[in-house]
């Protein structure tokens, strides 16, 4: 029998396919066919090389067995990564994909993983995989493939292990579910309903396309070799140094052992981006948040 759909439902790091693969059951007809390949649970702890060949190699091979069959992919964690990868190198499968679906999945690059591997030593482990920036690589797929990014925050912009911030990027619908920690986004009620009104193409949700002072701004920070997404914690701790346009606030401080925090407070006096760099990268930020502040601004006094 032909299925309605491909329904790939892909695990993420230390842990096994099987929530994904009962995520996928809940969500789908019993006419789809699913895909939660189990690429290890131990295999997950280093290079995603390895990973993404494996999954690559058994997504061909379904696409290629059912030519005329659409496909929906779900990602948890790593495994939204691992598609983020896949789909890059084979953009002649997008046409094929009806949704994208990525859930906590930190494609702008894991703060823990920047913590476990801050000069980047540990060359065989996944910290250092994990600790790519891959949103240039999402927003260009999402401007084709609809896609939706489910976050859960559990406390202060973090689902515990992912940073909500490190989840988003533009030309992608995106809902934040309170109170959800990491591990519970594969068995929550809501994340299920979510998908479900995304594959009925009923989901109302905030697009991040719109080009503000904030998003470009941001964009210029991200630009800085070495910044990292932080928790936003220290947000009332900063100092304001300048305003952008729109109300938009630069703010910064430092940890006692030197590391720089930047902050952007938007017009509500909320905390709208938070990031870092180490000892090695103070130059570029201090270089570039001269430059935001020479371009058009007014400098606090």
């Amino acid at each position: 029998m032909i299925p309605s759909y491909l329904v790939f439902s892909q695990h993420g790091m230390a842990n096994t396919h099987h929530g994904m693969e009962a995520l996928a059951k809940r969500n789908s007809d019993h006419t789809d066919r699913i895909i939660a390949s189990d690429l290890g649970c131990f295999k997950t702890l280093f290079s995603i090389e390895p990973l993404i060949a494996k999954m690559e190699t058994i997504a061909a091979q379904e696409i290629c067995n059912y030519p005329d069959v659409p496909i929906r992919i779900i990602g948890f964690s790593l495994g939204g990564v691992i598609w983020t990868e896949i789909l890059t190198r084979h953009p002649e499968w997008w046409s094929r994909i009806e949704s994208l679906v990525l859930l906590g999945s930190p494609i702008g690059g894991a703060h823990l993983a920047k913590i476990m591997d801050p000069l980047d030593l540990m060359h065989s482990a996944i910290a250092q995989d994990l600790g790519i920036d891959r949103r240039p690589l999402a927003e260009t797929i999402a401007k084709v493939v609809p896609t939706l990014i489910i976050a859960g925050d559990r406390k202060r912009g973090s689902d515990g292990t992912v940073l909500v911030q490190t989840t988003q990027f533009q030309h992608a619908e995106f809902i934040c579910i309170p109170g959800v920690k990491h591990s519970k986004l594969k068995s929550n009620e809501a994340v299920d309903r979510s998908i479900q009104s995304f594959w009925a193409k009923e989901v109302k949700t905030i697009v991040l396309s719109e080009k503000t002072s904030i998003t470009e701004t941001i964009s210029q920070l991200r630009s800085v070799p070495g910044m990292t997404d932080a928790r936003s914690k220290y947000f009332k701790r900063s100092k304001p140094i300048g305003t952008v346009k729109e109300g938009v606030v630069l703010r910064v401080w430092k940890n006692p052992v030197g590391v720089k925090y930047i902050f952007l407070e938007n017009k509500s006096g909320e905390c709208a981006f938070s990031g870092y760099v180490g000892l090695v990268h103070r130059g570029g930020l201090d270089r570039t948040i001269q430059l935001i502040l020479r371009s058009p601004t007014h400098p606090l006094q």
